[in-house]
């Protein structure tokens, strides 16, 4: 009679020690299938989220405050050309996935009336505009305190286009595509009122509307002026205000960010911009942001590391567990080791057969355990990493199903499996200690 044949037939014969070795296998099996998923889930989720979301870092200029005999006084808004612009870009060698720029002015139209605020008359009434290369990479959008509503957002080539509210829209009867003629302004007080700084109007230009935009969530004070309301602000691209002769071409005294691929070179980048002459750091602001990525990633480390503990903790028990309980049912099989050695059976054929044995119940354990895992990876890839975007600014984690970090590797898997063969032999060979140790004399001695 084969090996094979005589291994079947002990664990027919046996069920209960072979059901006993079966669940063994397949709650280990299971475990490390579990544990190693996450392992390498985390490592390529957390790939994916530097790749995802990137990082940013933003140069602000901001006034000086000087007191002077008891008075303070601000000093004027610092710019930043883009000739400094092109140094940073040039810094960071190629990592510069995109940048943005903002100005700030103002502008009025016998075509729109501005919704009142505090103080708000005839000369008063106008809105403030904010000129960018993207409205889509302004923190307003990007942390979705604005929504687009209708149309498009301000892109780089674009000149003379602007994206306007919805309660601002709706006052006017205004909807995208619509072309406006703007004139610049200015805001200021005199005697407790407000005034328009550019009485005389010389500079115009015609301008569509290519997005509309709602800013449910903003807040306006008791006393903002007409200008100050968010319903008032007009997003436009870089070239409206020097059109209207409120900004220089290529100078800019708003914040600029500049969007990196890769968070982990965020501070060698921000070192790099610090060395720069041409900005006077005396009044700039250099701030980073990494989309909270450090957060995110430090929450996949506790996972990897959990993991790891868990894969060594189920292998050192699966192996104790097993151990013990193959030696108790080996050093059982003394007189059945024997009577084969009396037939002229080799030592090497009959630990052949134990480990028969535990290989076919490990391969049966180890197929439930992957089938099943399978069929449960994307949901408790969902409940895993789904929380962890939560709160970030992006979709670079939520899966939501499309991307399922925890499905089985078929390569990982086998080699994990062929892993577990070996373990299984080596606890076999150690289990079976006394057969290979004691001499055929000596097992037959003790049989009797």
């Amino acid at each position: 009679m084969g090996v094979c044949r005589r291994a079947a037939l002990y664990l027919a014969r046996k069920k209960g020690k072979a059901i006993l070795l079966f669940l063994i296998f397949f709650l280990v099996s299971a475990l490390l299938l579990i544990c190693f998923s996450v392992l390498n889930g985390t490592g390529q989720a957390a790939r994916d989220l530097r790749s995802n979301i990137g990082a940013a870092f933003t140069i602000r200029p901001y006034a000086q405050m000087t007191l002077e005999d008891g008075a303070l006084s601000e000093g004027t808004t610092p710019v930043i050309s883009q000739q400094s612009i092109d140094e940073v870009i040039d810094a960071c060698e190629g990592q510069v996935k995109v940048y943005n720029t903002e100005h700030y002015g103002y502008a009025k139209s016998e075509q729109l009336h501005f919704l009142p605020g505090a103080g708000d008359n005839e000369a008063s009434n106008m809105g403030q505009v904010t000129a960018v290369r993207d409205s889509g990479l302004t923190d307003v959008f990007l942390n979705e305190e604005y929504t687009l509503l209708a149309g498009r957002h301000i892109q780089p080539g674009d000149e003379n286009k602007i994206l306007i509210s919805a309660e601002l829209a709706a006052e006017n009867s205004l909807e995208v595509g619509d072309v406006l003629t703007l004139t610049h302004a200015g805001l200021d007080q005199q005697d407790g009122t407000y005034i328009d700084t550019i009485p005389e109007k010389t500079a115009f230009a015609q301008v569509e509307i290519v997005g509309i935009f709602q800013c449910d969530g903003a807040a306006d004070s008791a006393d903002s002026p007409t200008a100050g309301k968010a319903a008032n602000y007009i997003y436009s691209d870089s070239h409206l205000l020097v059109n209207l002769q409120e900004q220089q071409e290529s100078v800019f005294e708003g914040e600029i960010a500049f969007y990196i691929a890769d968070p982990l070179e965020l501070d060698t980048l921000l070192e790099r911009v610090e060395a720069i002459d041409s900005i006077d750091w005396d009044n700039h602001i250099l701030r980073e942001n990494d989309f909270q990525y450090e957060q995110i990633a430090g929450q996949l480390q506790n996972l990897q590391n959990l993991a790891v503990a868990l894969i060594a903790l189920a292998t050192a028990l699966g192996i104790v567990i097993l151990m013990l309980i193959l030696m108790v049912q080996i050093r059982g099989r003394i007189r059945e080791a024997g009577i084969y050695l009396s037939v002229g059976k080799y030592k090497a054929e009959i630990i052949g057969q134990f480990t028969l044995e535990a290989w076919a119940l490990l391969f049966a354990g180890f197929l439930l355990a992957f089938l099943l895992w399978l069929f449960c990876s994307d949901t408790v890839n969902g409940l895993l990493f789904g929380p962890l975007a939560q709160g970030t600014g992006t979709a670079a984690l939520q899966t939501g199903g499309r991307v399922n970090y925890l499905q089985p590797n078929l390569l990982y898997s086998g080699i994990l499996f062929a892993g577990e063969l070996g373990a299984a032999l080596l606890t076999v060979l150690a289990a079976s200690g006394a057969i290979l140790r004691l001499k055929p004399k000596e097992i037959l001695t003790r049989m009797n």
